[in-house]
């Protein structure tokens, strides 16, 4: 095997196109393969990164990421295959990596990043991609990358949007913190909302561009935060972002946050990002199961859908009247007649989510008392009714 100062015969091949770029050149490209880089999350960021930082040439990849490959990961995780369903990402990941380049030390991580041990395992690398689609997590990376000053990569994607921020680059740049002091008040993943796969793959692929150009001493010569969203009027968006900022919480003139804090638990992510429970808790007897749906809908009834109207369109129950949660409570003169026909209302969504809100506010809003949750939603009649009723 060649030293870490020279490259073989067959990496002068491999390599010899991009190594002839000048922004590159082979100083660059022994500099790739000297440097150890981690990708947290090997869904639709991490799967394009991945790909483009192991053909590169970086000489050790370490890959974080507990989740199995489904199904419906395929449009947009390009890394895997049909055949990889129900296996680990991490496992699926190598596997297909290491047939483009197995030149590359790849290191699996089976696990969750958490505050026990983010530190352990981002300690060892140079760079971070943030390649995870939730803000307790991504407020965890963003916190420990700028306790270690380490560079990191943070990118997200949703429905057509992505958005891509280079951090830590200096004491005086900002941290994830720094630009996001507070979570967001609504959190929507991929799963509700959706996402188109060439969205999320040309975030990743930006953000493997970052990290092979901070490899190369190219840091960023202005605070930015690049916006894609390829429906709008302009898709590419480049907008300025403040520096460090004095009162931020970790590298703030006064942090309050720390190691030890993290490691320990005593700085709650959970409750600073507000996992709690985000749809009312009903009572029992205001909720039903989709067995007793199956037998209630052959006598008069009002089986009201209160998903959105795109879902609505991609399958629905026969029968059912589309009445999304945001209308119906906002003002939707449907409801009303609805409701003027005294018959049993009951409310169905996708999980079983939205149909609680839609069903507290028939209730104690319109006083309906005929208003019932169809508890686990569509996804649950799949499982419990009817096989044949499409998921997605």
């Amino acid at each position: 095997m060649t030293s870490s100062n020279d490259l073989d015969i067959f990496e002068y091949e491999r390599y010899g196109r991009q190594m002839l770029v000048p922004e590159l050149g082979k100083s660059g490209q022994l500099r790739l393969k000297n440097s150890r880089v981690l990708v947290i999350g090997a869904g639709g960021l991490g799967c394009p990164a991945l790909l483009y930082l192991a053909g590169a040439g970086v000489g050790v990849l370490g890959i974080v990421d507990h989740d199995i490959v489904s199904l419906s990961n395929l449009p947009r995780q390009t890394l895997y295959s049909f055949d990889d369903v129900g296996t680990y990402k991490v496992d699926a990941a190598v596997k297909a990596l290491k047939l483009r380049n197995p030149h590359v030390m790849y290191i699996r991580y089976q696990q969750q990043i958490t505050p026990e041990n983010a530190f352990s395992i981002i300690s060892d690398y140079d760079i971070i991609l943030d390649c995870t689609d939730s803000p307790i997590t991504r407020y965890l990376i963003g916190d420990v990358t700028r306790i270690f000053d380490k560079y990191l990569v943070s990118a997200s994607a949703l429905r057509t949007d992505a958005q891509i921020v280079v951090l830590n680059t200096s004491r005086d740049s900002p941290c994830y913190r720094c630009i996001f002091p507070t979570p967001p008040s609504v959190i929507q993943a991929c799963s509700d909302a959706g996402i188109l796969g060439p969205v999320v793959g040309i975030a990743g692929t930006m953000q493997a561009m970052e990290a092979i150009k901070l490899i190369n001493g190219k840091l960023p010569a202005e605070y930015t935060l690049t916006l894609y969203s390829p429906f709008g009027s302009k898709p590419w968006r480049v907008v300025r972002v403040r520096g460090r900022q004095s009162s931020c919480g970790v590298c703030g003139d006064n942090p309050w946050i720390s190691r030890r804090g993290i490691e320990n638990l005593t700085f709650d992510y959970n409750e600073f990002c507000g996992d709690g429970e985000v749809f009312p808790s009903l009572a029992a007897e205001w909720s039903i199961s989709v067995l007793e749906l199956k037998e209630k809908i052959s006598g008069p009834h009002i089986l009201l859908d209160v998903r959105e109207i795109t879902q609505f369109e991609i399958i629905n129950l026969p029968g059912s009247i589309n009445i999304p949660l945001s209308e119906l409570i906002w003002g939707n003169s449907m409801i009303d007649t609805l409701i003027l026909k005294d018959l049993p209302i009951y409310v169905i969504c996708r999980y079983g989510n939205d149909s609680k809100s839609a069903v507290e506010w028939l209730r104690k809003s319109r006083g309906f008392d005929s208003a019932f949750n169809v508890k686990g939603g569509l996804d649950q009649w799949t499982q419990d009714v009817d096989r044949n009723f499409p998921r997605y």
